[in-house]
């Protein structure tokens, strides 16, 4: 078996929408050892998606759908597979109750246009859509196999994992690809690279397993494919992910979509540990990225946006010779401002952040870029200097993560050398 993926939307071929419904895609076919031939986009217009449909089917041996099965009269996708397939649109009364239980279940009014989203080829069966409106639609044309599934990221993945995927795992390859991506912070790219450049040589033509570095916001990820049988893929995975870590140690946080706020925030529910946030800069994404992980209350107890120098003073108790001799942005602000974050919160710790982020602001003696971190605990207060490149959204993500970091790797009672 070999897929076609096809996704739908005026949003997606104008750039204005990045289209990660395929690549999410294409990541779970390899791990089944089914092959991707082509990744195809088309506009919200009829006749382009017809003959994408018909293309695809001369070429595939299953037809994965993405987008325009919205309401509106630009959502033509279950039009356009009826008249590939010669078919007519019939409504189906299972898919109108799902439909309106969900705007029931919401305490929402159901629009009339909304019924059309019942609507499907008259060969075709309803996948339920446990997160929105639109219904999937299933059917075949000779032996090609058509999934179609809403374009809303959340909604696709989760009809993909809870109705399609066990409909494919029966056509898994005997060869698969196992794809494993082990993500670190603190350590840039090139130097990492030194440290795992034997593993990832390919002098000899491809490696198997293949070992490569990608970068994304600030993570340096290590990403390892594997093809084989299912139990050699693991094995070969294993192999390399030991020596990664053995190599890298606790610049590792994670693996494939697991972040470095997830990471923290399960180290500090394990142990028990509750932290505050006092932040200038970052104007809150800190505490964001902690109470992004659910059940955070357990371990996030209170949190500060101090941006200005009043606010410092008067919240965390930052005493004005302070500011006034070291400038906002200093060692001595930093630590005053986790030590009275912790102290108010009544926290295990507290994490600070005073910097510059830019464009504007800075000077020879501190650049746009530099950003100060503290960590307070019950035996002190710590803080460190960091010169972040980027734009004013890089360098507040930057020391997030760093932030972050540095209250992961005290705990564990590490230094890894950033």
């Amino acid at each position: 078996m070999n897929a076609c993926i096809l996704s739908i939307g005026d949003e997606l071929i104008s750039g204005l929408t990045t289209n990660t419904n395929s690549s999410w895609l294409s990541l779970q076919l390899t791990a089944l050892g089914i092959p991707t031939v082509s990744h195809v986009t088309v506009g919200d217009q009829l006749q382009p998606i017809i003959n994408a449909i018909r293309h695809a089917l001369e070429t595939c041996d299953l037809l994965l759908i993405s987008g325009g099965l919205g309401p509106t009269e630009d959502d033509l996708t279950r039009q356009a597979l009826a008249d590939a397939l010669s078919e007519q649109l019939v409504e189906d009364p299972d898919a109108v109750l799902q439909i309106e239980h969900w705007f029931k279940s919401n305490n929402r009014v159901m629009s009339p246009s909304n019924r059309v989203q019942a609507m499907r080829p008259s060969s075709a069966s309803v996948i339920e859509n446990t997160a929105g409106t639109a219904p999937g639609l299933h059917t075949r044309k000779g032996h090609v196999d058509i999934f179609v599934m809403p374009g809303v990221p959340t909604e696709m993945k989760q009809m993909f994992t809870r109705s399609i995927l066990p409909e494919l795992r029966p056509h898994a390859g005997n060869t698969i690809t196992q794809v494993t991506k082990i993500n670190t912070f603190g350590m840039g790219e090139s130097i990492l690279g030194d440290k795992i450049k034997d593993l990832m040589a390919r002098r000899e033509g491809p490696a198997n397993p293949s070992v490569g570095t990608t970068v994304h916001e600030g993570i340096v990820s290590v990403r390892i494919y594997a093809t084989g049988a299912p139990d050699e893929a693991a094995a070969m995975t294993d192999r390399i992910r030991k020596l990664v870590t053995d190599r890298l140690g606790p610049l590792i946080y994670g693996e494939n979509d697991e972040t470095i706020e997830l990471a923290v925030g399960t180290l500090l529910k394990v142990r028990r540990f509750t932290v505050a946030t006092a932040e200038s800069c970052t104007g809150g994404l800190l505490a964001k990225m902690l109470t992004d992980t659910p059940g955070s209350s357990a371990y996030f107890l209170r949190g500060w946006v101090t941006y200005a120098n009043a606010a410092k003073r008067d919240e965390l108790y930052v005493r004005e010779e302070l500011i006034a001799a070291h400038g906002a942005v200093s060692e001595p602000v930093a630590l005053a401002m986790a030590d009275g974050a912790r102290k108010e919160a009544e926290t295990d710790f507290a994490l600070s952040i005073t910097g510059i982020a830019g464009p504007d602001g800075g000077t020879p003696e501190k650049p746009v870029g530099t950003v100060w971190i503290g960590l307070a605990t019950a035996a002190g207060a710590t803080a460190r200097r960091f010169n972040f490149p980027g734009d004013r959204r890089a360098i507040r993500q930057r020391a997030a993560q760093m932030a972050l970091s540095l209250l992961r790797w005290h705990i564990l009672g590490v230094t890894p050398l950033v």
